[in-house]
């Protein structure tokens, strides 16, 4: 019997400020079919669901159903046309019981006298999430009051309750990242759940880092890289060997990255973690950092490489352990504490995090250097441009003068405004996170340029990359971290750095 394509995609492109997150992505999901969607971190897969879903539209392709064009422009649409999405980051709301979270917009099916029934929306409830195996979970219970993998259940049986709400008679399911704060018990009833779906018919788009359970689950897995599909494989004869190639793929040269300019760390150590703990994102992770070093944290989201980073420049509190800086104890309760003991970070979301949009050049620059630079309270305007046209001048921001508002520059030279103030500070370890997020390719290679000026002057840094190679690249040692633990560690000199297929083996 020949089955039926459900879903497809046909050149699917998503451009962001000329960049592409998706560049002409084809996929085809039959009925009663597991796909697999993996990749590296900035792959391209959360923007592929997010336009499924409808949050947002594609630049160019389509999407069709049924061979029936498919557009949504919200997750309604989605929802009516048979699609929902299981979020890594949940979508319930806490103050709301099970029952009122199951039925979230379908509220008036369950009026009478115009009075919302309870004990029909309760009893309800009970029967769609014993349909998805979720039976004993009391639906008069506020979500705020359940452990993770119970809400886990709650939300698939909601979203399978909206699809089901559209009369559609096959479903597709996606499943963003599910296992990633389940235990082994928890994941083999999700398991069962999502191959239940397939039996009945229905598809599922199972979105994981974790290669085994992608094996274990799927018929056939998409392989994502830079924002394209790189290949197609059917799970059956695959093995993480096969899937580690693809995901990486061939690396680019050394002189993109300015390899040959990376510096040797100098014997003094300037910063220690030992048997750092935060319950809920790392555990017992220790290390040393270098003068002039360049240390590399390589992991997936969850790893806990973000959540360590937050401690070590005084944004979350740890439950254990110990950060000594220049050969000091310190714990820090705020990044101004830490800034105060020569570390600060440059932040992932530059616009929201790094940058006052609205502010001068030389404003942006010198505000987090108001007691060095200014008397009591007060900074002067001259000191100001004279500082803003000093960094301008050595970093080569492009913009009209020191005045221009932060918010007219391109991404690239806002963020060389974020590290001109975060060097003005004169910090001596600087977090770098996801440092060219969001940059095009000329203005990547002159902060790869800068990152080395920092390491030549003895600064050391940590770096979170946007990518594995950019991270192997810039790094003269490497952490690799998974789910919590730091698994490897690797020393990454100029002339032997650790292939990619080998440091994900140890992140996946």
């Amino acid at each position: 019997m020949e089955r039926k394509i459900m879903f497809s995609c046909v050149d699917i492109s998503k451009d962001f400020s000329g960049m592409h997150a998706l560049d002409r992505v084809n996929m085809e999901i039959y009925e009663g079919e597991i796909i697999g969607l993996i990749g590296e971190n900035g792959a391209g897969k959360s923007t592929l669901l997010k336009i499924i879903m409808g949050f947002q539209q594609q630049t160019s392709g389509k999407m069709c159903i049924y061979n029936e064009l498919f557009a949504p422009m919200s997750t309604k649409e989605a929802n009516q046309r048979g699609i929902g999405m299981v979020y890594q980051e949940q979508s319930l709301v806490a103050n709301l019981t099970v029952a009122q979270n199951i039925f979230f917009g379908f509220e008036k099916r369950f009026l009478r006298f115009g009075f919302v029934d309870w004990g029909r929306i309760n009893r309800e409830a009970k029967e769609v999430m014993k349909e998805c195996g979720a039976e004993g979970i009391d639906p008069k219970k506020k979500v705020s009051e359940l452990n993770f993998a119970t809400r886990q259940m709650v939300e698939i049986s909601k979203v399978l309750n909206s699809v089901k709400m559209s009369g559609a008679s096959k479903y597709l399911i996606l499943l963003d990242e599910p296992t990633s704060l389940l235990n082994d018990e928890e994941i083999k009833i999700l398991f069962c759940q999502v191959r239940r779906l397939r039996e009945e018919g229905h598809s599922v788009i199972f979105v994981s880092h974790r290669l085994d359970e992608v094996l274990e689950l799927t018929d056939r897995i998409y392989v994502f890289k830079d924002g394209s599909c790189v290949g197609e494989v059917k799970t059956p004869g695959a093995d993480e060997g096969v899937l580690y190639e693809m995901m990486v793929g061939r690396s680019s040269s050394g002189e993109y990255y300015k390899v040959e300019r990376q510096t040797v760390p100098e014997e003094e150590i300037i910063l220690e973690v030992e048997e750092l703990c935060l319950i809920g994102a790392f555990k017992d992770v220790s290390f040393q950092l270098h003068k002039g070093e360049a240390l590399g944290i390589c992991g997936v989201v969850g790893s806990g490489k973000e959540e360590l980073c937050s401690v070590i420049i005084g944004d979350e509190k740890a439950d254990r352990g110990k950060v000594t800086v220049f050969h000091s104890e310190k714990k820090f309760r705020s990044p101004e504490d830490a800034l105060r003991c020569g570390i600060t970070a440059i932040p992932k979301e530059r616009r929201t995090e790094g940058i006052i949009g609205i502010r001068s050049v030389g404003e942006n620059i010198t505000i987090s250097n108001l007691k060095k630079l200014g008397k009591g309270i007060f900074l002067s305007g001259r000191t100001v441009e004279e500082k803003g046209n000093e960094w301008i001048e050595r970093l080569a921001v492009k913009c009209k003068d020191v005045n221009s508002p932060v918010q007219l520059l391109s991404g690239g030279n806002a963020q060389k405004v974020v590290f001109a103030r975060a060097l003005q500070s004169g910090c001596k370890i600087l977090i770098l996170n996801h440092p060219t997020r969001g940059v095009d390719i000329g203005a990547k290679e002159e902060i790869y340029s800068l990152i080395r000026d920092i390491t030549e002057q003895g600064v050391a840094v940590i770096i979170l990359g946007d990518t594995l190679e950019e991270c192997i690249a810039l790094s003269s040692t490497i952490l690799v971290m998974k789910d919590g633990l730091v698994t490897k560690r690797y020393d990454a000199p100029k002339e032997n750095k650790p292939e990619q297929v080998d440091i994900v083996r140890f992140m996946m």
